[in-house]
């Protein structure tokens, strides 16, 4: 089974449908419940999607209601949150390497770890290292 890492910018756009690509987020998504893939990501990921959440919130983008179905239903997903403090090593590298935070930069650390690819919709971070991370991919760009 295909295994990967994903970050908070794929998973918004499950449930911010305003947003670029995410058509290709849901694939992910339905490819996940239907166990054809397995997602996991840095311990991090509830928070920052919370806080991603409330965020469309204060912009008028979805309603409280939506804040709190959403945050449900991705609680309720069961995607795996692997604890990386041990990892520190590799997320202070990605940081001093790339000028990334230590939250972009986790999410590496654990993919490098797992020898499996990082799918990622932040721009920022994906334009900083691509050239030198093969197994870092753009969403738009991703296939299974």
């Amino acid at each position: 089974m295909k295994r990967i890492v994903i970050d908070a910018s794929v998973v918004l756009k499950w449930y911010l449908f305003d947003e670029k690509f995410a058509h290709k987020a849901l694939e992910i998504l339905d490819k996940y419940v239907a166990y054809e893939i397995e997602i996991f990501a840095p311990s991090l990921l509830e928070y920052e999607i919370l806080n991603g959440l409330l965020i469309a919130q204060k912009r008028g983008r979805i309603e409280k209601k939506i804040v709190l179905t959403a945050i449900e239903g991705f609680i309720g997903l069961g995607i795996e949150q692997k604890n990386i403090s041990f990892l520190y090593p590799g997320v202070i590298n990605f940081s001093e390497s790339y000028g990334l935070s230590a939250y972009g930069s986790s999410y590496l650390a654990l993919a490098k770890e797992e020898g499996v690819s990082f799918v990622t919709a932040d721009a920022i971070l994906y334009e900083k290292v691509k050239k030198d991370i093969s197994w870092i991919k753009w969403l738009a760009n991703f296939s299974f």
